[in-house]
């Protein structure tokens, strides 16, 4: 059965539809982040680490650690952002999986996952994925998580549209348009996408969907209970704002 956080990334226009645009919307550059993973990895003695980019998107992080002499397979749940990410990373492996039902065949040096766990707003959903990468992880092996921190998620979610419009290299303009309130814990969004291609009619629609972000208590408890060990929590990295945790622990 697919789980609600893989149907989210399966039907999420982000993710299915202009994931063709995913790249012109989400431009933060990935090397903070591949530096630090890289960092983390000599520091753990695996310069040359077997890498699972669990909820890989474009594969734009992917690329930026084979490129420090990592070998990377990808794997998500929305099949064109994995159409994008097998081109950008043509050596790579590509797994089209639902990440709480995932049951790696290979067992890596470190799991790395940014954002997707956020997605997962059920305890079920978040252990299962949790223990997914414990099952793919040798014994000492890393995961590295980016997540959303709960404090600062709430403070941000105010009811403001994000807006931001990028041109299609003279073919046209999409425009995107994200709005975050609060509600029980979770962050309920609302993206609206408007479409104008030169020569055809306007594109409009608009999704919804809810995140959970995450406490530095629950992380460190769910990591604890799917068996691993020298949680680190520290701010996120290569993020625009502050509201993001970079998170390490090793299998035990």
């Amino acid at each position: 059965m697919t789980s609600r956080s893989a149907s989210t990334s399966q039907d999420r226009p982000f993710y299915a539809q202009y994931a063709w645009a995913y790249d012109h919307l989400i431009d933060d550059s990935p090397q903070p982040w591949a530096a630090a993973v890289h960092d983390r990895l000599v520091r753990a003695g695996f310069p040359r680490a077997a890498v699972l980019d669990a909820g890989c998107g474009t594969g734009r992080h992917a690329a930026a650690l084979a490129a420090r002499g990592h070998e990377v397979d990808l794997a998500d749940a929305s099949k064109e952002l994995l159409q994008q990410a097998a081109r950008r990373c043509p050596s790579a492996r590509v797994l089209h999986v639902d990440l709480c039902s995932f049951r790696p065949e290979f067992l890596y040096q470190a799991v790395v996952c940014r954002g997707v766990l956020n997605d997962m707003t059920t305890d079920d959903e978040r252990d299962a994925a949790l223990g997914a990468f414990a099952a793919g992880l040798r014994a000492g092996g890393l995961v590295m998580l980016d997540v959303r921190e709960e404090a600062r998620s709430r403070d941000r979610a105010n009811g403001t549209p994000g807006r931001r419009t990028v041109d299609l290299h003279g073919r046209g303009r999409l425009t995107f348009t994200s709005t975050s309130t609060w509600n029980a814990g979770l962050l309920l969004v609302r993206e609206e996408y408007e479409l104008d291609l030169d020569g055809e009619p306007s594109r409009r629609s608009t999704y919804e969907f809810a995140m959970r972000p995450w406490s530095g208590t629950e992380l460190r408890q769910r990591l604890a209970r799917a068996g691993f060990i020298d949680v680190e929590i520290a701010p996120g990295v290569g993020r625009r704002t502050d509201d993001r945790l970079f998170v390490t622990a090793a299998r035990a």
